[in-house]
Order: structure tokens, then C-alpha cells, then sequence
């Protein structure tokens, strides 16, 4: 019975750490279930209208590349982004109320936690004093034998009461610990979800900046619009020629001089602070597709950002175009090379060794800026990873 009585009193000490909450008044937890539900509801009409313009912009763009062509596809770009963003802003709602429902519940079982706890306290001192009524102290004061039985009973009957809203209490604990690691994982959810806001809008703004620039360069005339189309693809045609070439150029050239580059797999670590992709390998909402295939990836890099090296190499490009596109390539072993392009300013010269992490520049890419060139929208790092002067995907070699 000590035995029984001691591990009671380890399991009540257990419930006493839960005391000292302050239990608040919680909202209908029901209402908040409902607008839950009525924001899911929204969400399916968003993405009802979301493959619905996918469908419409593929059908353009298998038309006839044209102004109007042009025009009209970087407009179901912008109305796509738009519902993209809506869709994400009601995402944003619906786990902001998952994270209150949450919450709510949470103390809601603090609240049950501490009415447990005090009907423990109760029945403790019940117990305590029912076994301090020993048959010595019974008959001493002239009872029977039937009123010994009697208070054996009451212990009884407390001792299995106590058992109960220990066990209560015990699964009150368990529940609550679900309910908070529920809450970690909605908490974090809501912050991925500003993340992807965030990145929404930078691409509708991209999207938007890419169809005022075609209306300023080509005035509506579909004749400027083809001669624009046609100087892009030149000058495009000539960076990636030169790109192409570097490497096996400087790799020849690095071992003519008694240089190399080392041997082994590459790790590739982030260039940026941000792992955020703003544009994907070969998007298809790049807004220059009709003039080439995304190369690489874009990432979130605010002007002036630190970029730092990928991974151990050497430096086989920095070139400062001026107000033209400025990038740097460094080689890396197993034909492996990486571009970072939209550079505002280079810290490296060609033929540096640098190691991953080193900052090598600085980022750019905003409109008009020395380094951004021409295929811009916004502040942001263009970076490739290429297979022997190849264009590969980025994603398949970062961490």
C-alpha cells in the first residue's frame, strides 16, 4: 500500500507541474472550425481558376510568337500571379485560424489539467485521512467491527477515484503535448507561407515589370517587337557562346601552367543567404521565354546582397559589362562550373582561387543598374550550375 500511496504521490507531483497557468477565455471553437472550413472552400475555387488559366496559356503559347501574342500571354502571367497570391493570402488566413483553434485548445487542456489537479488534491487529503483511521484507533474509541469495514470501503472507494483522475489526468497530458506539437508544426507552416507570399509577389511585380518594359521598348509596334526579339536572341546568343567557351578554355589554359583543379566529387553549398527560388530551371513563366529558356535558377537576393562562392575553384570569369550583364564563373572539379549573374559589383579577378563561402561580389539586377543587363525584372541572383559548359538544373546539385 506505501508503494502504491508513493507512486500516486510522483504521479500527482507530475500533474503540480502544470499548475500556474492562467486559463483564458477561449473563443467558440466551433466558429473557428467553420471559418476554417470556409476558407478550404475558397481555396478549391482559387485553384479551380489557377488550371484554368494554365490552360489558357498553354494554348498561347504554342501560337505564333507576336507582339499581341506576347502581350496576352504575359497578361494570363499576371492574372495567374494574381490568383497565385490570392490563393496564398487565404492559405495564410486558414492556418492562422488552425494556429488560434490550436491554441485554444491548448488551454482548454490546461483548464482540465488544473481541475484534475485540484480534485487530486482533494481526494489525497480524503486518503490520507481515511488511512490514519487504523483498527487500533476504531475500537479504541468503541466501534465495531462493522464500522472498521465501512471506513476499509471509503479507502477504497477514494483510492480507485484518485487512480481515475490520475489516469484522466495522465491522458490531459499526453493530448496536450500533441496539441503543442501541433502548434510548432502550424507555426511553421505560417512562416513557410510568408516566405511563399513574399515570393508570389516578387514574381507578379517581375511579371509586371517585364509587360511595362515591352510596351516602352516596343511602343504597340509589332515590327519593334520583332527587331527587340531578334537583338535579344543576338546578344543572348553571343553571352552564351563566350560562356560556353570559358570553361574548357580556362581549364586548357589552367593546365598548361602546371595549375589544376581538384579532384573529387563538388559540394555546392547556397550562394545567397536566402534559399528562396524566385524562377525555376527552364520555368515556364520565365517573362523572356521567347527569347530563351531560363538557365539556371533565380534567388531572392535584395540589391547589394554578399554573394558568396558555391564551392572550392577558381575564378575563370569576371567580367563587368558595365550597364550590360556582368557575371562571374568559377571552375570546379568534375567539369563542374557555376555562373552568378546581375553582379552590381565584382570582388574577384580570373585566375583567383577561392574557397566555398568566399564572398566573390555582389548582387544586382534591379532595372537600370550597372551589372543587371538586359533580361531583368527585379533585384535578384541568377545562378547557374553547368556539366561541361552545359546548363544543368541547380536544384539537383544544392544541399
Amino acid at each position: 500500500m506505501r508503494q502504491q500511496n508513493y507512486f500516486l504521490a510522483v504521479l500527482a507531483i507530475i500533474v503540480i507541474l502544470f499548475s500556474g497557468h492562467t486559463v483564458f477565455a477561449a473563443d467558440d471553437i466551433s466558429d473557428l472550425q467553420k471559418q476554417i472550413s470556409e476558407r478550404r472552400t475558397k481555396i478549391e475555387g482559387i485553384q479551380q481558376q489557377i488550371d484554368s488559366m494554365k490552360k489558357v496559356l498553354q494554348a498561347k503559347q504554342l501560337e505564333k510568337t507576336s507582339l499581341q501574342n506576347q502581350l496576352g500571354i504575359i497578361g494570363g502571367r499576371i492574372q495567374k500571379g494574381k490568383l497565385a497570391l490570392q490563393n496564398t493570402q487565404t492559405q495564410l488566413q486558414e492556418t492562422a485560424l488552425i494556429l488560434k483553434e490550436t491554441e485554444l485548445g491548448i488551454e482548454k487542456k490546461k483548464q482540465a489539467i488544473a481541475e484534475e489537479q485540484n480534485q487530486i488534491s482533494e481526494l489525497v487529503r480524503a486518503l490520507d485521512f481515511s488511512e490514519r483511521q487504523t483498527i487500533v484507533s476504531i475500537f479504541a474509541r468503541g466501534k465495531t467491527l462493522s464500522d472498521f469495514f465501512s471506513a476499509q470501503d471509503a479507502i477504497r472507494s477514494v483510492d480507485t477515484e484518485l487512480t481515475r483522475s490520475l489516469i484522466k489526468v495522465m491522458l490531459a497530458k499526453q493530448d496536450l503535448d500533441q496539441q503543442k506539437n501541433k502548434l510548432g508544426t502550424v507555426k511553421a507552416a505560417l512562416e513557410d507561407q510568408k516566405e511563399e507570399l513574399q515570393t508570389k509577389q516578387e514574381q507578379l511585380a517581375g511579371q509586371s515589370e517585364a509587360k511595362a518594359q515591352l510596351l516602352l521598348q516596343t511602343k504597340q509596334s509589332e515590327a519593334k517587337f520583332q527587331k527587340m526579339v531578334a537583338d535579344l536572341k543576338r546578344e543572348y546568343a553571343a553571352t552564351e557562346g563566350e560562356i560556353a567557351a570559358i570553361d574548357r578554355k580556362v581549364r586548357e589554359r589552367l593546365k598548361g601552367q602546371g595549375k589544376t583543379v581538384s579532384t573529387g566529387p563538388v559540394a555546392l553549398s547556397w550562394p545567397t543567404p536566402s534559399r528562396k527560388v524566385t524562377a525555376t530551371y527552364h520555368d515556364p513563366d520565365y517573362p523572356f521565354r521567347h527569347v530563351f529558356e531560363h538557365p539556371g535558377i533565380d534567388l531572392r537576393a535584395a540589391q547589394g546582397t554578399p554573394i558568396r562562392a558555391a564551392g572550392n575553384g577558381i575564378i575563370a570569369r569576371a567580367k563587368n559589362a558595365g550597364m550590360g550583364y556582368s557575371y562571374i564563373i568559377i571552375i570546379h572539379n568534375n567539369k563542374i562550373s557555376t555562373l552568378y549573374g546581375h553582379i552590381s559589383r565584382i570582388l574577384v579577378k580570373e585566375d583567383d582561387a577561392v574557397s566555398a563561402g568566399d564572398i566573390i561580389g555582389y548582387s544586382g539586377g534591379t532595372p537600370g543598374t550597372p551589372g543587371a543587363g538586359p533580361f531583368v525584372t527585379g533585384a535578384h541572383l541568377h545562378f547557374e550550375v553547368r556539366q561541361e559548359g552545359i546548363p544543368v538544373n541547380p536544384l539537383d546539385y544544392l544541399p
